[in-house]
């Protein structure tokens, strides 16, 4: 069931392509959403522990090798847990199963429907 927010959501992209990241902004421009965006791992796990989010993108999978770590990050107990998203190059069906078995919520391949993406935001936001 979702529910209608009375505060701005938070989206956290990731992405080491900065065209890529602004690219996937502009799609998503005119939502009542705040955007905070991380090109390195640095910066993300800089965002990670000031803020809670309420839904990640991770636009490749590199990052996320060492899943269970990364969302330990991400997803701080007792916290609610924002979804998170891994759009990337088809991978392995073993790499896309161990991402979903470490928490990843949705797994989309290039090339990126971006249309597609704002919808499953909106829903994923209740927005």
């Amino acid at each position: 069931m979702r529910f209608w927010h009375t505060t701005m959501a938070r989206l956290l992209i990731y992405a080491t392509d900065e065209l890529l990241a602004e690219l996937v902004r502009a799609a998503l421009a005119g939502l009542d959403i705040e955007i905070r965006m991380a090109h390195d791992r640095i910066r993300f796990e800089q965002l990670a522990r000031r803020m809670v989010f309420d839904l990640v993108l991770v636009l490749e999978a590199a990052p996320l090798w060492c899943g269970r770590e990364f969302f330990r990050r991400v997803r701080p107990r007792p916290l609610r847990r924002p979804e998170i998203y891994v759009i990337a190059r088809h991978q392995r069906d073993e790499t896309v199963l161990g991402l979903l078995e470490s928490g990843v919520d949705q797994y989309m391949t290039f090339p990126l429907n971006l249309s597609r993406l704002r919808g499953k935001v909106i829903y994923a936001l209740g927005r």
